[in-house]
């Protein structure tokens, strides 16, 4: 944005003779820093899940979720994992399309209305990664309750002492504990990487508002 500072700042020096070759040539500027923040936004969500998928790859034969795997919950863990990849796929489709809205725009209400829709989908598409975090550690925490052998014993024992209440705060305590340190690391995550872009943005939307065609 340094050649648009300029370009403002030549242009304040002589309005009457450069105001519509510089509001011409501000806009272009816009679009063009809109649409490369609008493409890296699609091209890091699209990174950003093959990283994970990679992850969850290399993971599948570790002993937690071999453990995992033998409690044979398939019919709960497809169909929430499912809902997971048709989310993404929404997104991913969003950041997309959103990038051809902007290539293809030639208006500044339309370059405006399309900025702002994009930093709409990307914090939905934030709190939709966030609260899938949450919503899956209540699913595996409630299969441990109900598969875990080792603390299904655990609980019955406790519950001859007047236990079985400790167990549970302890056991969902540290989990909550985990979640909530998972929890930020996404969060600080997502600000660093989408809310550089997500900034940026929203400067070329507060520079769009001020040129009058």
């Amino acid at each position: 944005m340094e050649e648009l500072d300029l370009l403002k700042k030549h242009w304040k020096t002589d309005e009457s003779s450069f105001q519509q070759v510089s509001e011409e040539q501000i806009y272009k500027m816009i679009h063009k820093s809109s649409s490369s923040i609008v493409k890296w936004i699609f091209i890091i969500s699209i990174l950003e899940f093959l990283l994970w998928s990679v992850l969850s790859f290399f993971m599948k034969d570790g002993e937690v979720m071999r453990k995992f795997n033998a409690y044979h919950v398939e019919h709960i863990m497809t169909p929430f994992m499912i809902i997971g990849y048709l989310g993404l796929a929404y997104f991913f489709f969003q950041f997309y399309m959103n990038y051809r809205k902007i290539t293809a725009t030639d208006n500044v209400q339309k370059l405006i209305n399309t900025i702002l829709k994009t930093r709409k989908k990307v914090n939905q598409y934030v709190w939709f990664n966030i609260i899938y975090a949450v919503l899956s550690t209540i699913i595996v925490l409630c299969i441990q309750f109900n598969y875990d052998n080792k603390l299904i014993e655990m609980i019955n024992a406790s519950e001859k002492t007047g236990n079985s209440a400790l167990i549970y705060a302890i056991y969902i305590g540290i989990t909550i504990v985990f979640l909530a340190l998972f929890i930020a690391c996404i969060w600080l995550f997502y600000r660093l990487i989408y809310g550089v872009l997500l900034k940026r943005l929203y400067k070329n939307y507060e520079e769009l508002k001020k040129i009058d065609y």
